[in-house]
């Protein structure tokens, strides 16, 4: 007998996600390694599921998700680090604006934004100059009828 799911955490979380992210900002994109698309770009990744609560009739997961948006620029000049820091607000209010989902594409009852880290460094880019990375950590809650 043939074994019966949701494909919850990518068609459901990080792929609506990406759907709505998408409808404001360029270069949206799905996967666990960073590339640098254009001159600024967004990634999305699930970093771990946990069970809120199963029963027979249904089960809901809190979904830990990284966005990281990556935008190239000088942040010596003040006017560009204040242009940088506006786009950041911009997409934390966006994602404010779609805390519950319900479509085809895009399925949660709660959007949190738990951390947001500014001019996070790492080994991934370390190679790109002048590379500001702001990361979002949210936590995604799904409501899954089973």
């Amino acid at each position: 007998m043939a074994v019966t799911y949701d494909d919850i955490s990518y068609k459901y979380i990080e792929k609506g996600l990406k759907t709505i992210i998408n409808n404001e900002f360029k270069n949206v994109y799905v996967s666990p390694e960073f590339t640098m698309r254009g001159t600024e770009c967004i990634r999305i990744m699930v970093d771990s599921s946990e069970n809120d609560q199963t029963t027979n009739a249904f089960e809901r997961r809190i979904f830990s998700v990284v966005v990281r948006y990556y935008q190239k620029g000088n942040v010596k000049s003040e006017k560009a680090y204040a242009g940088m820091r506006r786009k950041a607000d911009m997409l934390r209010k966006h994602l404010i604006d779609n805390q519950t989902a319900n479509s085809s594409t895009a399925k949660w009852v709660a959007l949190d934004i738990d951390t947001i880290n500014f001019n996070i460094q790492d080994e991934e880019n370390e190679e790109i100059d002048n590379l500001n990375i702001t990361e979002f950590l949210l936590s995604l809650t799904h409501h899954n009828p089973l």
